[in-house]
């Protein structure tokens, strides 16, 4: 009986090393995932370095400043390629892992992100598939309001305005719908607190090119634009009617900005 319980002992013990060593190889190989390819993908908004962390079905869901957000992965891209990186921005970035909890084929990844004016508290699923952990779900809380004043103040480059050139160019036959769409975008936008200006011109030798000139107070300003539900009827109300897929964005700094 003794002989037996310690064998049993020994092969318990065995195994709960084999988990350890099982969690630490996960840990490792996940938090290497997202120091190397997630943090960066976000600071430098490399979608190509991005799309290998996500699996192609990853939802997005959470609150940004008190308001729902939902996305799918396409989406999400979209945005990452035309908002300006947080790299371009000049502004404080940081990525910070919380924790990371493995069970098997599974992982939660809990970590915050601070970027522009966000403080992002993310829960991260992941999914070993093939031998490749790859994330499969995002939940993102927005909690910048409820972190103000828990660091100290920065410098005034985060006070810096979001200012940039939107190019449309409206395919043949399309031209009178886009400028009465344009119209009720510009009216809806230039209403919104911290925009500062919303200007939509026709170019002059080329008059199915639309040249918009924004300013906003500050880049969460920018992205509260992006999201609001004037900006996403006209972007889907553009589907179709344009000669590429995307608006052509240039995004400018005042020659006096400390970026």
């Amino acid at each position: 009986m003794t002989a037996f319980l310690s064998c049993s002992l020994l092969a318990l013990k065995a195994q709960n090393s084999k988990k350890m060593e099982t969690q630490k190889e996960t840990t490792a190989a996940i938090s290497q995932l997202l120091e190397s390819r997630y943090f960066k993908g976000i600071y430098e908004g490399d979608t190509t370095l991005l799309s290998t962390v996500y699996h192609p079905g990853t939802l997005l869901f959470g609150d940004v400043k008190g308001q729902p957000y939902a996305k799918t992965l396409n989406q999400y891209f979209d945005g990452v390629a035309h908002r300006q990186s947080p790299k371009d921005s000049g502004k404080p970035f940081k990525g910070e892992i919380l924790d990371i909890r493995a069970v098997n084929s599974i992982a939660v990844a809990e970590v915050k992100v601070t970027m522009y004016d966000f403080v992002y508290h993310e829960f991260l699923s992941f999914h070993r598939i093939d031998g490749n952990w790859v994330l499969v779900s995002k939940m993102i809380s927005d909690i910048a309001t409820q972190t103000a004043g828990t660091e100290p103040t920065r410098t005034p480059v985060a006070g810096i305005k979001t200012a940039l050139i939107a190019t449309i160019h409206i395919l043949p036959g399309f031209e009178n719908e886009v400028m009465e769409a344009l119209k009720i975008m510009e009216i809806a936008s230039n209403k919104e607190t911290d925009c500062e200006q919303f200007v939509a011109n026709i170019q002059k030798d080329s008059p199915q090119t639309v040249v918009i000139y924004e300013v906003y107070n500050n880049d969460e300003a920018f992205q509260l634009h992006k999201n609001s539900a004037h900006a996403q009827a006209f972007f889907e109300f553009l589907k179709g009617k344009m000669a590429s897929d995307k608006i052509e964005t240039i995004f400018l700094t005042e020659l006096n900005s400390s970026k």
